[in-house]
């Protein structure tokens, strides 16, 4: 599907194109949603300027995602996209700087590309004035896209928090953590984990994207405040790095936590059946011994020998268990 914005003032009037129309000639962004090959030649015939295929765009090397070709600079970056409740994907996007017009194409739809043109399209949106160019929506893109992982990273600090407040805050009143407590808790690091590992994956596309834009908007006829927002926006991605090193530092923290848990669990557990093994230990020599049914024993015919026996075990399995307790091994 094609969406054409054309500039108005203050703001960008949004359009479907149909097949064999005409570019209007205030266009200044063409949006290719899921196109096809007829709808990738028809905006090749407008730009004068070839559009990535999705091969190309997943290719992972510098030289496939950053290039100039034909006057057209070529930016592709991974953007995070919801898949569903708390589900999310990474797809890359294509960014296409022609002249003054952006051509974007993408197989996914990122909420921050939504949020962005609910905002852009609006009169009076503090974003599009009557100078707005290709290159300033596709920072409008990108500051979108910073700011919504930004969010994203506030949920999972949320997150974070309340696992870490489920293993070491517990009540003394609460019941000890389950098989299942601990299987729930480590599916949920590991959930998180995976996912940071994902929003780092973004935000390292979205800083090389910037890195290149620098390089080539030092020269005319990029104006300084141009080259002002890209270094804003590099110091955000620079800081969100940054969180992310930090989450993921404790979502490490926590698993080894998990684990170390799950461990000493375990080894109490052994050490109560070690334990109960050696407390019945003397008392089952002593019934063996009394199991023996030899005519030459004593205590066979004494009137107080069965309750001796009783006594003698009782003991025998008391005795080791205070011993126990005194050198602090229970």
């Amino acid at each position: 599907m094609i969406f054409v914005y054309t500039l108005e003032e203050d703001y960008l009037m949004a359009s479907a194109a149909l097949a064999g129309a005409e570019l209007p000639a205030n266009t200044v962004w063409v949006d290719l949603l899921n196109p096809t090959h007829e709808e990738d030649h028809h905006v090749e015939s407008w730009m004068k300027a070839s559009i990535p295929t999705r091969d190309d765009m997943h290719e992972i090397e510098e030289s496939s995602r950053f290039y100039a070709e034909n006057g057209a600079q070529y930016l592709t970056a991974p953007v995070l996209y919801s898949t569903g409740e708390n589900s999310h994907g990474i797809g890359p996007i294509s960014f296409i700087l022609t002249g003054q017009r952006l051509v974007t194409v993408r197989y996914t739809e990122p909420k921050s590309f939504n949020l962005y043109i609910s905002r852009a399209t609006k009169p009076g949106n503090g974003l599009i004035n009557n100078k707005c160019t290709g290159v300033s929506i596709l920072l409008g893109l990108i500051e979108a896209v910073t700011d919504r992982l930004a969010d994203i990273l506030e949920d999972v600090a949320g997150r974070i928090d309340l696992n870490s407040h489920a293993i070491f805050r517990r009540s003394e009143t609460d019941k000890p953590m389950t098989t299942k407590n601990f299987r729930d808790s480590l599916n949920q690091i590991g959930i998180t984990g995976a996912f940071l590992s994902k929003v780092r994956e973004s935000i390292t596309g979205v800083s090389r994207l910037l890195v290149y834009m620098t390089a080539f908007t030092n020269q005319e006829p990029y104006k300084k405040d141009t080259r002002g927002w890209i270094k804003s926006l590099e110091r955000d991605t620079q800081s969100l790095s940054a969180y992310v090193d930090f989450l993921s530092n404790k979502v490490t923290f926590l698993l080894d936590t998990v684990v170390g848990l799950i461990s000493i669990e375990q080894n109490a557990i052994i050490k109560i059946f070690s334990v109960a093994a050696v407390a019945f230990m003397p008392p089952t020599l002593v019934a063996s011994i009394y199991g023996m049914n030899f005519h030459l024993m004593p205590e066979l015919d004494y009137r107080w020998g069965y309750p001796m026996a009783l006594c003698i075990m009782i003991a025998s399995a008391v005795v080791p268990l205070l011993i126990f307790r005194k050198k602090g091994w229970l």
